[in-house]
């Protein structure tokens, strides 16, 4: 379990650091290490409704913040890296990141409110987007869309296990 799960966070790392060194050139190795994140799931059907109901809210999310002028990419309204990088991290819900999963949902939303915004200044740093609002505002804005959305992706993949297992 552990070696797996240690395997599963490594992918999703190469796919975050792939996106934002290579950005479009990325692709095709992300892609890669993505159908090696599913083969290797333990929970391919979960996994499978998860990125099915969940990639779609997490892209409507970034076309929101874009349109909202919170992100601007070079390319409108965001690259196709970025859905990658969002499949990748569906990928670890399940697996390295399961530990989200067994926080009640306000933790959750809590964990991601401090934490996610990280990775899109990290990206700002690395200048593949840009922020539109100063570190702190967007730190609280988006963070709080960014959680409110993963948070409700958080809850669909209880109801999907829950759905699989009855």
């Amino acid at each position: 379990m552990i070696l797996r799960s240690v395997t599963n966070f490594v992918l999703f790392q190469a796919v975050w650091f792939l996106s934002l060194l290579l950005e479009a050139r990325s692709l095709l190795f992300s892609g890669l290490i993505i159908v090696l994140m599913f083969w290797l799931s333990k929970q391919k059907k979960q996994d499978t409704l998860l990125l099915i109901k969940a990639l779609p809210l997490a892209l409507l999310l970034e076309f929101i913040a874009v349109k909202l002028g919170l992100l601007e990419f070079e390319v409108y309204p965001f690259p196709l890296w970025l859905v990658f990088l969002w499949a990748a991290l569906l990928l670890s819900l399940n697996t390295s990141m399961v530990f989200l999963s067994k926080l009640k949902l306000w933790q959750a939303f809590l964990v991601c409110m401090a934490f996610a915004p990280a990775s899109y200044w990290a990206g700002a740093r690395f200048e593949v987007i840009s922020l539109g609002l100063p570190l702190w505002q967007f730190w609280l804005v988006y963070g709080a869309l960014w959680s409110t959305v993963f948070t409700v992706i958080l809850f669909i993949n209880q109801k999907i296990k829950l759905f699989i297992n009855r």
